[in-house]
């Protein structure tokens, strides 16, 4: 097993721990059980999905969320890991969000949508909850990517020596 696999079953593992046993046995089952059925997210939705990836997580002197390609992380997750009803709700909710033509906005006005869909995600209404979700999967696709965890996290395969440090000398995030 590589480092990338590594990293990928590692996401996919933290991933998990989002998921009640309970939805990953029965996605599990009904994964052998309709091996054939392989659904994965149409172009117009992916282009969605990485859109608010890049609002979430944006290029500065990191790569984007999109350049980490997170976007194939939320569809593996969401086509692999949750069950069917899980899944038909997160696609619709994706859908109706399309629908609102966010890919057809100007981009400031893409940021506002998705500032306030951010702003209500604490409502408790089935929108807020599918953006709650997606925008979980893309901070753990994102962190949990090589880009993520070598570029925008402190991210040292070999550490060194022990030595005491203040927690101000740390910087970035990794601690």
């Amino acid at each position: 097993m590589n480092r990338r696999q590594f990293l990928i079953n590692l996401s996919v593992v933290l991933g998990c721990s989002v998921v009640s046993v309970e939805s990953m046995a029965d996605a599990i089952t009904s994964q052998i059980n309709n091996n054939a059925s392989k659904g994965h997210f149409t172009e117009t939705q992916l282009e969605c999905i990485k859109l608010i990836a890049d609002i979430i997580i944006p290029q500065t002197d990191t790569p984007s969320a999109s350049q980490a390609e997170t976007h194939l992380y939320v569809d593996y997750y969401v086509h692999h890991f949750m069950t069917t009803k899980e899944r038909k709700v997160f696609v619709a909710q994706m859908d109706h969000l399309i629908s609102d033509r966010l890919l057809q906005l100007s981009s400031s006005r893409q940021v506002e949508l998705v500032q306030k869909i951010d702003r209500e995600m604490y409502q408790g209404t089935e929108q807020s909850t599918f953006y709650s979700k997606l925008k979980q999967l893309i901070v753990i696709g994102y962190y949990t990517s090589k880009v993520g965890a070598t570029q925008a996290l402190n991210f040292d395969p070999i550490p060194g020596p022990y030595q005491e440090i203040k927690l101000d000398q740390v910087g970035g995030v990794w601690f």
